[in-house]
């Protein structure tokens, strides 16, 4: 489990104390957000903003497994990859992960890359239909590989996040072994597998 941890790295834009304001341009309804700022532009992680009702609300809450951290053979001293997986059934659950590891994990949030991919199967009407999505968060390809990861142990209703810190050495298309392995290890540290 993670413990709440302050980080200087996100940007909270609540306006007053209730989850919505009024829009002064139409009176429309607007969710405040709270935004993660990455250490630095050098990796290309994106700006992510979340929705302060999901990810304050203990509802959305998972339980999220780590892994133990690996070193790649043949890498730079700092180099460090770290899996983790939760069980996720709605698009809120993906998000208070995200967050919950950005905002509450201080190591997480200066990673280099923080990749991740998730599917399962959302119920609307009686209706099902799966949704699933990837991100690379600057490191290309690797959000794909992860979905693949999925997609071939056939595991549902999951997210696996896998964040990786740069040892100054470049692993080549080797990475995508040691991301996918770290992945593989997280879901089953979750008893996805």
């Amino acid at each position: 489990d993670y413990e709440n941890d302050n980080n200087s790295d996100y940007h909270s834009n609540n306006n007053d104390d209730n989850d919505n304001h009024s829009n002064k341009h139409g009176g429309e309804k607007q969710t405040d957000t709270t935004t993660y700022l990455p250490p630095t532009t050098k990796f290309n992680q994106p700006i992510r903003t979340f929705p302060t009702h999901i990810i304050n609300n203990p509802l959305y809450q998972r339980t999220i497994t780590r892994t133990r951290p690996f070193h790649p053979p043949k890498s730079g001293p700092g180099e460090t990859m770290i899996g983790h997986a939760a069980r996720v059934t709605s698009p809120e659950h993906v998000q208070w992960v995200l967050a919950r590891l950005l905002f509450h994990d201080k190591k997480v949030a200066k990673a280099n890359h923080n990749m991740f991919a998730y599917r399962f199967t959302e119920v609307t009407d009686g209706t099902k239909r799966r949704v699933a999505d990837n991100d690379d968060d600057g490191e290309k390809g690797a959000g794909a590989k992860l979905a693949a990861l999925l997609e071939m142990c056939k595991v549902d209703d999951v997210i696996v996040v896998v964040s990786r810190w740069f040892g100054g050495i470049h692993l080549g298309p080797a990475r995508f072994k040691y991301i996918a392995a770290v992945g593989r290890d997280a879901l089953v540290e979750g008893g996805f597998l």
